[in-house]
């Protein structure tokens, strides 16, 4: 029996068990893998490609049999998960099949068959979607993400000597039906506690959309409750109908790919002078950036770090409503505003709806490090994050997040400013003269975060990729 509407707008009470995965079993299996759960590898390639003219029927071929051989599903993703935690057994290399607007088109896909989302038809490079992120012109952007972009391969694995092989491998073949016009080699970067961070050294990917059943029991243990967050997320804020799948459950999901150049120089002077400017420790500089100390813990929380394993995600801002401990601007409340937004629009006592819809834009992001992998080390250029986020609605989600909640001066409240980290352009923001009172004084950084191109695709269903030719 298919999937129906109301399974896809409500998650079981646990999430999905990929064990005994019941009614979910089809959409596992024909789902591509790192979409409901990340992939878990250490070191990623990202190949973008061009096809060549005139050799469609030929790359179909060639997709079909990458799909067949290297395209990880979430079900295999699982029980590889299952058989290393059970046995230490590694799982095989892991792939994904990624295409934009115009590798569909290349692939003569009818247009009515191409998934439908406006931004992805539109493309990054659109003049509109640029202006409406605030992104730099295209020709600021790394050279090969200015060209027409029809495919993203992923390949991940554990062995970085293996995964390079196969890469190698793959490179010579694709030289016979397109041409690679961008890579991207990704890792994960970790501290001295083994947390994945990013290269300004805080923990990353802690407040994460949950969907199955191993993330959601162990979030619940770690935070004991979910009285003041919950992480869940229906599978309707990530998965979308492919329109040529060949199942009853075949999905798949948008992609928004952002290469982000960090200045972790300039970051760390900045954190270093606010720290100055407030009388107050570093650390505590930097979470009011972030809002998390480097180790995870929120600022609303917490005034010094508490170096848990795992950081708490249950929390909200109802007792910071006037922002003196974690600020209006500070990334993590930017991003997401955890109730913010609802009090705001709310006056009639409907806060649940206002705040249902604010949780409907968010994002589940996949990012991995790039460049420099030594986090003691403070890069001006050539590191950062690949940012990757799956979604159902590109417009509603990651284009909301980034045009109406980080770009603007004037969200949360007036005059809050951008998102110190991702907001575009970056700008002043409004500090406390005194840690634990308003703010009051603007502070200019200097440039942290450069966008340096990226695009929009869909991963498609893996039957639709098994029988292209």
């Amino acid at each position: 029996m298919a999937l129906t509407e109301k399974d896809l707008q409500h998650l079981p009470e646990d999430g999905i068990d990929s064990e005994n995965p019941g009614k979910y079993r089809n959409l596992l299996n024909d789902l591509q893998g790192n979409i409901l759960k990340g992939h878990g590898r250490d070191h990623s390639v990202h190949l973008f490609l061009q096809f060549k003219p005139e050799r469609v029927e030929v790359v179909k071929q060639w997709i079909q049999n990458f799909a067949q051989t290297y395209i990880t599903s979430a079900k295999k993703q699982s029980d590889e998960a299952f058989k290393y935690r059970q046995k230490g057994i590694p799982g095989e290399v892991f792939g994904n099949f990624f295409l934009s607007r115009h590798g569909y088109e290349y692939l003569e896909i009818e247009p009515f068959q191409i998934p439908g989302d406006k931004p992805f038809r539109m493309g990054m490079k659109n003049e509109e979607i640029r202006s409406s992120l605030g992104d730099p012109k295209i020709e600021t952007w790394d050279l090969g993400f200015q060209s027409e972009i029809h495919a993203l391969i992923l390949l991940a694995d554990d062995d970085i000597i293996d995964l390079l092989q196969i890469v190698n491998q793959m490179t010579q073949e694709l030289r016979q039906i397109a041409e690679i016009v961008h890579r991207e080699d990704g890792f994960i970067l970790r501290n001295k506690a083994g947390q994945i961070i990013e290269h300004f050294g805080f923990v990353d990917g802690v407040s994460q959309p949950l969907f199955m059943k191993r993330d959601v029991v162990k979030e619940r243990v770690n935070n004991c409750d979910f009285d003041k967050w919950d992480p869940k997320a229906p599978l309707d804020s990530i998965l979308v109908e492919d329109p040529n799948g060949n199942t009853k459950d075949s999905y798949g999901s948008y992609l928004v790919y952002r290469k982000l150049e960090q200045n972790v120089k300039a970051f760390r002077e900045d954190q270093r002078n606010l720290a100055k400017e407030l009388k107050i420790q570093e650390d505590l500089a930097g979470a009011l950036i972030v809002g998390r100390f480097s180790d995870g813990t929120p600022v609303t929380l917490s005034d010094i770090p508490t170096y848990a394993v795992t950081p708490t995600n249950n929390f909200n801002y109802d007792h910071d409503l006037a922002a003196t401990k974690c600020p209006f601007h500070a990334h993590t409340r930017k991003t997401n505003p955890r109730g913010d937004t609802a009090r705001l629009i709310t006056t009639d006592g409907h806060f649940d709806e206002a705040f249902k819809e604010e949780r409907g834009h968010r994002i589940t992001r996949r990012a991995v490090s790039y460049g420099e992998n030594n986090p003691n080390k403070e890069p001006v250029s050539g590191s950062g994050l690949l940012f990757l986020c799956f979604q159902s609605n590109i417009e509603n989600q990651f284009n909301f997040m980034q045009s109406r909640w980080a770009n603007p001066q004037n969200f949360v409240q007036v005059n809050t400013g951008p998102d110190p980290l991702i907001g575009q352009p970056q700008g002043t923001q409004k500090w406390p003269k005194k840690w634990g009172e308003p703010e009051t004084e603007e502070y200019n950084f200097q440039l942290w975060i450069n966008m340096k191109g990226g695009e929009y695709f869909f991963a498609p269903s893996i039957s639709f990729l098994k029988t292209l030719a």
